[in-house]
């Protein structure tokens, strides 16, 4: 009877570790998700106009850096961020109310708004419109391209 016992134990915890061990890498899947590399796009601003390099693609994280280094402060609005959650870094502060979305930067600080964004066209190339909600002569674009099919050709 003991020896029964022991068997049981035995096989029970044999389960459990073999439980356990197939949900690792379950759990290991979404948090190394997580942790991927976003695309980067860096936004400068400057002597009241953007210059702006990278870009990214729909469905993929993605981390905007916007560095104000103009002698005033300015303000970035875009439709690309209004239906999806973000997260910002840095020194800046959201403001959102009547009409308004923006982010605001002041001289010398920067933000850093980490997102993924959806397609919502079936287009290869979007062009998403940013401006500063402070001064709407400044203007800009940002590109979303999404690839199909092999990439390298051959």
């Amino acid at each position: 009877m003991n020896v029964r016992a022991q068997g049981l134990t035995s096989l029970l915890a044999s389960m459990a570790v073999a439980v356990i061990g197939s949900a690792v890498p379950s759990m290991i899947g979404p948090s190394m998700a997580l942790a991927a590399e976003p695309h980067k796009i860096e936004v400068v601003i400057k002597d009241k106009s953007y210059k702006v390099t990278g870009a990214s693609m729909p469905g993929e994280l993605t981390s905007i850096t916007i560095r104000n280094e103009d002698t005033i402060e300015h303000g970035f609005t875009s439709p690309l961020l209004f239906d999806v959650p973000v997260k910002m870094e840095g020194e800046g502060v959201y403001l959102k109310g009547k009409g308004v979305r923006a982010y605001h930067i002041r001289p010398g600080k920067s933000i850093t708004l980490t997102f993924t964004k959806g397609s919502t066209k079936d287009v290869e190339t979007q062009r998403i419109p940013f401006w500063c909600d402070m001064h709407p002569d400044m203007k800009g674009e940002l590109f979303l391209v999404e690839t199909k099919g092999e990439v390298g050709g051959g």
